[in-house]
């Protein structure tokens, strides 16, 4: 059984494909020359702890493949971006129960958050130009 999901979190966007495996993580990304990886590719140890919570919420841990496609960079903003895709993913694979604890720990809900726009006035969205008297 196979399923998929695509996902955003700020500019990046994860396409992970779900399938009953070994634990297995490949990791494509279109802005790294060498394109195929695995999870070391996150060297930080807490965005590998991301892509694997989801299946330690629901008891899981190395029972499914993952495939990721990355589009965008920033590693914080494609390890969160995999996390929502992994966790949507995992439903069709899980019962309600389990679910509902996927829900619970906040893995099913997306950061809402979006850049601010441009303010007239303003040299950013905040930032105000620098003041001259004269």
């Amino acid at each position: 059984m196979i399923a998929s999901c695509l996902t955003r979190h700020k500019w990046c966007t994860a396409t992970v494909t779900l399938r009953e495996g070994t634990g297995k993580v490949t990791i494509k990304a279109l802005t790294v020359k060498s394109n195929v990886h695995d999870i070391l590719y996150f060297t930080r140890i807490i965005h590998r702890d991301q892509l694997l919570y989801p299946f330690k919420v629901v008891d899981r841990v190395n029972l499914f493949d993952i495939d990721v496609n990355y589009d965008g960079v920033g590693f914080t903003a494609q390890a969160i971006a995999t996390r929502l895709a992994i966790s949507k993913a995992l439903c069709s694979f899980i019962s309600s129960k389990e679910v509902e604890y996927l829900r619970l720990a906040g893995l099913l809900t997306d950061d809402a958050r979006r850049k601010e726009r441009k303010q007239p006035g303003k040299r950013n969205a905040r930032r105000k130009y620098k003041f001259r008297k004269r």
